[in-house]
């Protein structure tokens, strides 16, 4: 009777132990969406960059989707989406990003283009290999942006703003991307011909002066523009702005203090200022277009405020 029991019992244990269940391991390769601007200068002249980037992101750990843009509408689509994006372009490709409606993910940048500002002054590698590793494997951290306004007209500004000379050529720059030098000379000997100090009118967190200068900068990035370095010792999580001028009454003095700007010495030249605020008004008197990144705002007066904590970046260390 007790084997029977003992049996009984056996088997009962048998029909009752549990099925051996499969353990499934959730993957920690994290989910990119690689953003490629199929009209940047870099990407223009070599699409097959794309397809090696997302094979390096792979590479990297990541689970890249691809999506390439060509419009401010296929851009917000992918921005919209909650995965970190890795934009594939210059610094044009930001630009646009954040200067779209919503909220924004992280961003990670890959960086195909000429200048790439942002890249070289966040630590990005220009490597494309380097840049995908550390798009996958990176931080993000804030950093602040400009809002700049013109009467009814309103931009984010990630670098920075340009008032004088450099905004004269500019406004006259009309090539498809920042890789035409020969048109990007062009215009520069033409505003150089008719190259005048400006008197504009400058508020400073408060304080007003009427200043003659040859060139503003009001930046939030060390470069700007075609690789200036504007601001080399520039925070872009401090919360302030970097006001730059330069003073120069003949061309002469413009060139040489131009080239010092772009090698980062000009500020301790003679007629160079640099100082820090967290708002600025600038006031043209119509005598210069104003350029936010590389947007024209127009001839009228514009108000410069630090947006901290704008955008969430990938960066190296700078």
């Amino acid at each position: 009777m007790a084997a029977h029991a003992a049996t009984a019992t056996a088997a009962t244990a048998t029909r009752i132990a549990p099925a051996p269940t499969r353990r499934h391991v959730r993957s920690t390769s994290p989910h990119l969406l690689l953003v490629a601007n199929a009209n940047s200068s870099g990407l223009a002249a070599r699409p097959e960059l794309i397809d090696g980037a997302l094979a390096l992101l792979r590479r990297s750990g990541g689970r890249p989707e691809l999506r390439k843009t060509t419009n401010l509408d296929e851009l917000a689509a992918a921005v919209a989406d909650e995965r970190r994006i890795v934009l594939m372009g210059g610094d044009g490709s930001l630009h646009a990003a954040a200067n779209l409606p919503g909220p924004k993910p992280e961003l990670a940048l890959i960086p195909a283009g000429k200048a790439n500002n942002v890249a070289r002054s966040l630590g990005i590698p220009t490597d494309i290999k380097a840049a995908a590793r550390l798009a996958v494997t990176g931080a993000a951290r804030p950093v602040d942006a400009i809002a700049a306004v013109s009467g009814d007209r309103s931009y984010l500004a990630v670098e920075g703003v340009s008032v004088g000379f450099h905004a004269i050529a500019r406004s006259g720059y009309s090539a498809a991307n920042s890789a035409d030098t020969l048109a990007g000379i062009k215009v520069g000997l033409g505003a150089l011909a008719n190259f005048g100090p400006l008197t504009l009118a400058v508020e400073r967190d408060g304080e007003l002066e009427v200043l003659r200068t040859a060139q503003l900068f009001a930046v939030n990035f060390p470069l700007y523009g075609p690789g200036l370095q504007v601001a080399p010792d520039a925070d872009v999580a401090d919360g302030q702005l970097d006001l730059v001028t330069l003073e120069s009454s003949g061309r002469a003095e413009l060139i040489r203090l131009l080239a010092h700007v772009r090698r980062g010495t000009h500020l301790a030249q003679p007629g160079v200022r640099h100082v820090r605020a967290r708002r600025i008004r600038i006031a043209t008197g119509g005598r210069s277009p104003v350029i936010a990144d590389t947007t024209n705002l127009g001839t009228g007066t514009v108000e410069l405020t630090v947006v901290p904590a704008a955008l969430n970046l990938v960066g190296g260390s700078s």
